[in-house]
Order: structure tokens, then sequence, then C-alpha cells
């Protein structure tokens, strides 16, 4: 599993946050994002699924759907109420904060699988 995350590990989740101190799925990756020297376009995410969704549904535009999964690449997660993202790190191992994990966590991807809608990689404005 990669140790490059480590340092965001248990950092709190709250609708909307950015970083550093408080992330959503998308300020997470946002944040990982850019230590790559991807700038996401950004938006605030609002705390009703519903709207989640179809903020990340119009977005799509911007990412390739790929087979399979690459090391950075954003991973579209179904989870009970509204969709999330998250940012594979290889092997068995992705990154991630929501609602249920109370923050930052490296999770099995086998463990999430069932919930995985596709794998994404990001081709919009560099």
């Amino acid at each position: 599993m990669s140790e490059r995350f480590n340092d965001l590990i248990g950092v709190p989740f709250e609708y909307g946050g950015r970083g550093p101190d408080k992330f959503d799925c998308y300020g997470l990756l946002r944040h990982v994002y850019a230590q790559d020297g991807i700038d996401l376009p950004d938006y605030l995410s609002p705390s009703d699924g519903a709207r989640i969704t179809a903020l990340m549904m119009g977005e799509l535009r911007l990412w390739e759907q790929i087979e399979t999964p690459e090391v950075g690449c954003a991973l579209l997660i179904r989870v009970p109420g509204n969709m999330h993202c998250g940012y594979y790190l290889g092997g068995d191992w992705f990154l991630h904060t929501w609602r249920g994990s109370g923050g930052v966590v490296k999770e099995r991807l086998s463990e999430w699988k069932h919930r995985v809608i596709g794998f994404y990689r990001y081709v919009g404005q560099r």
C-alpha cells in the first residue's frame, strides 16, 4: 500500500471541506490531484445527496472512463444516500473520506467493489 498520503489519514470529514483541516470527498480528490500538479475545477459540495449526484454526473465530461484502474485515477462510488469519489492508490487500495468514515481513510478496494460505478482519468484542462 502506498505511504504517500499517510499525513492525510484521519483528517475529519465535513461537507464543503477543502482542507487542510477538513475534507469532503471532492475536496480530498482536489487536494491529492493538486499534489500531482493537476488543478481540478472546484465547486462546493452541497450536503444533500441528490445535488451531489447531479454535480458529479455533470462533471463527467472532464473525465474519461477507463476499464482497468491506474494509480491516480478517480473512483466514482455509491454510498448510502448519494454517490461519492475516491483516489486509487494501486493494488487493492484507495483513499477517500465520507460521512460514514468520519475522516480520511485508506481502504481495500475489494471491500467496496460492489459499490464502484467506474474508474476515471481526468482529461479536462491542466
